[in-house]
């Protein structure tokens, strides 16, 4: 008789805990928004830092990533902007990630109208509802940002993130409105788009412009198309390489090109954004252990980071507060002061 009764309440438990109420885990959120420019509601996906809504800390305000393609990229590119920004090994900021999901993607990424024939059918024009990029900009500089910026609290730098089309949107970008970001990730972008169109307008913007502006940063990657099936890959490899040969002969503008061996055209934006992310924040990282020598370090490396980046940047207050439990735990005194001055000459109470 024991038994059964041990069997109806093991039974019994295992109701009761399979029926209670797990914690779910979010990454983000969604946010529907209607555009009078392109006449449709655009989903976009937000994910914010972990420290964003810490009630210990004073609020803050952080970067901002753009990212196309929300519905392909979202979900890993939140997951590794927090794992590359977690203290103290921090090699960016922490920042907010809008991901755009996509309705009319050869429209909304292409910046002008495709005459290309298929070549298995002469009377058919491939992407025919292309060209229309410098709306879907207009839509994200008019209604996205200002949107982004009354809800969330943002700070006065902003990266634009694309792929394949959307890194051909990212440079673009770049050439017709370089001030729109401050810094531009294009990862194994279309450039053989209509007869390498953007590196025709890459050249007539040097010989007008003669140099990019200053503090803006542009990170490509590049696939290993060769290692596909030939036709279009070799195009685009081309394309690439011609473009990157523009811009190094110029040299300036804060550049990076990468080429990934063994990385497909799918695959390539996964490494290409991590690259991306260090390339653009690079300096932002402190050695906490040199801080203890000198602390004065960390606000001349901030002063030097920001004069880098075009834009004011200082220690979290998160940062300031595992730097001070750091020097506490190992016994320096007189640096946990300066830094326990320093948060609250930073980060008042209230």
């Amino acid at each position: 008789m024991n038994n059964w009764f041990k069997i109806i309440a093991l039974s019994l438990l295992l109701v009761f805990t399979s029926g209670k109420a797990q914690e779910k885990l979010t990454i983000g959120e969604k946010q529907t928004i209607f555009s009078k420019v392109l006449n449709e509601n655009r989903e976009i996906w937000i994910h914010l830092p972990k420290t964003y809504s810490d009630t210990t800390i004073n609020p803050a305000k952080y970067p901002v990533i753009y990212l196309l393609d929300g519905e392909i990229n979202f979900e890993y590119y939140t997951g590794l902007t927090d794992f590359i920004a977690r203290a103290p090994y921090a090699d960016i900021p922490e920042c907010i990630v809008v991901g755009i999901k996509n309705t009319e993607r050869t429209r909304d990424l292409t910046p002008t109208k495709s005459e290309k024939k298929s070549p298995v059918n002469p009377a058919l024009t491939l992407f025919a509802d292309s060209g229309g990029s410098e709306n879907f900009l207009k839509f994200m500089q008019e209604e996205l940002k200002p949107f982004i910026n009354k809800n969330y609290r943002t700070q006065d730098y902003s990266v634009l993130v694309g792929h394949s089309f959307g890194g051909l949107f990212a440079i673009n970008t770049l050439l017709l409105h370089p001030d729109y970001f401050n810094a531009y990730v294009a990862n194994d972008p279309s450039l053989w788009w209509d007869n390498k169109v953007t590196l025709t307008r890459t050249k007539e913007y040097l010989k007008k412009n003669k140099k990019f502006p200053a503090k803006k940063s542009l990170y490509v990657s590049q696939a290993d198309n060769e290692e596909q099936q030939k036709n279009w890959n070799s195009d685009m490899t081309q394309a690439i390489d011609e473009f990157k040969e523009i811009i190094e002969k110029n040299g300036s503008l804060n550049y990076k090109h990468r080429f990934f061996e063994g990385e497909t055209h799918g695959t390539v934006s996964y490494p290409g954004n991590y690259e991306a992310l260090k390339f653009i924040f690079k300096g932002f990282r402190t050695d906490i252990k040199q801080l203890a020598k000198n602390p004065k370090l960390l606000e001349e490396e901030y002063k030097k980071f920001s004069e880098k980046m075009g834009a004011e940047f200082i220690p979290s207050e998160a940062y300031l507060n595992v730097v001070i439990k750091f020097m506490k735990s190992n016994g320096f005194k007189d640096p946990e002061i300066y830094f326990m001055n320093l948060k609250d000459n930073y980060y008042p109470k209230k």
